[in-house]
């Protein structure tokens, strides 16, 4: 049928995939580079690491100078609605995206498992407005891509270097490159 123009609903599903995907690279993309700056000052920074076991992938895993390990979900998201909350779930537009929320909760929980320490689950939204310039929704703090880099500056303690920099090699002993 695609020889004569028409697309069958399971060429569909499979373009809407692979657009799906490459909006996913691309935002990774931009939030590896807002993170950039955060090398300078003793951060961490490990991205796409996979989850042991599973076909599961963390986009970015942060350990804080202070120690404080951070699981970065991005997403790039239409600009033409907004991420909001509604009676307890995540919304963008019309949208019930609380599934995001479930998956972040658990790879976090994976994360801590491995490395036998708490982790803070991030949900960081590009394009899309987010009300409230960010909220929390079952634990999980969504905000927007834009205040990355200041929300994380601003929820580090006292700089542990020795303490960051084992904690780093862990994981990304524990949490090796993911592998397609």
């Amino acid at each position: 049928m695609a020889a004569f123009g028409v697309e069958t609903p399971e060429m569909g599903r499979k373009r809407r995939h692979r657009q799906r995907c490459a909006a996913g690279s691309l935002g990774e993309q931009r939030t590896h580079a807002m993170l950039q700056p955060l090398l300078l000052e003793g951060w961490h920074i490990l991205p796409d690491r996979g989850l042991p076991g599973t076909r599961a992938n963390i986009d970015h895993l942060l350990v804080a100078p202070d120690g404080q390990v951070f699981t970065l979900d991005s997403k790039l998201w239409s600009g033409r609605w907004r991420v909001r909350l509604v009676e307890g779930r995540l919304m963008h537009g019309a949208w019930d995206y609380d599934r995001q929320v479930d998956t972040a909760l658990w790879e976090t929980g994976r994360v801590s498992q491995a490395l036998g320490v708490p982790v803070t689950p991030l949900v960081v939204v590009h394009n899309a407005p987010v009300d409230g310039a960010g909220f929390h929704v079952r634990g999980v703090a969504v905000f927007p891509a834009d205040r990355l880099v200041e929300l994380l500056r601003r929820n580090t303690g006292q700089p542990r270097p020795g303490e960051a920099r084992e904690l780093a090699a862990c994981a990304a002993e524990r949490l090796p490159s993911y592998v397609q």
